[in-house]
């Protein structure tokens, strides 16, 4: 029989916190900006402003809408670089002894960067504003011209058909080896 001595207790596992840390500020850089745009969206809403050529209670709020979906555009375009990302959130979480985590977010976060600003300008068209993926026109919404950062919702589709077989994939492997690595570990503590 073991004895564990009060100070045994009191010492923190600070490897798991920081895997959990890491894990966060990796979902958060990549879709942060698209969660910004939505942010904007929602100030929107909150001043009942609907999407039009007009500023929002003369506040130039598609200024916002436009740098944010810019950013959210940079980052999720670049498929192989969300992928090698969510597969580094997928490692944190491995790290940090979560294999469901890990697996959801190889599969969850590459899709993610490309559906939440889509999303975003899809609920901010009107009617005069097409977003096609020829870049035929522009939009002026809340006082801001918006430019490719609308059209490229149009793109989205096609790059999600790109990215989807490398986000389940990864998702599989990661999974099938955080569950192993995670049972194994767990067998021998029981030892």
């Amino acid at each position: 029989m073991r004895v564990m001595h009060v100070f045994e207790a009191a010492t923190p596992a600070p490897k798991r916190h920081t895997a959990l840390t890491i894990w966060a500020v990796i979902v958060l850089a990549t879709i942060g900006p698209a969660l910004l745009a939505w942010v904007v969206r929602a100030v929107a809403f909150a001043y009942r402003c609907k999407p039009g050529p007009a500023p929002c209670h003369g506040i130039a709020l598609g200024g916002g809408l436009h740098d944010m979906l810019d950013l959210a555009w940079l980052i999720g375009t670049e498929t192989s670089s969300v992928v090698l990302v969510a597969i580094a959130a997928a490692i944190a979480a491995l790290c940090a002894k979560k294999p469901l985590l890990g697996g959801l977010s190889a599969f969850v976060l590459p899709p993610a960067t490309l559906m939440l600003p889509t999303m975003a300008v899809y609920v901010s068209t009107y009617d005069g504003c097409a977003v096609n993926e020829a870049g035929a026109g522009s939009c002026l919404l809340w006082g801001a011209k918006m430019g490719m950062s609308f059209h490229n919702a149009a793109m989205a589709p096609w790059l999600l058909y790109e990215i989807m077989p490398y986000s389940v994939a990864a998702a599989v492997m990661l999974g099938v080896i955080g569950w192993a690595f995670c049972r194994q570990k767990a067998c021998t503590d029981q030892k």
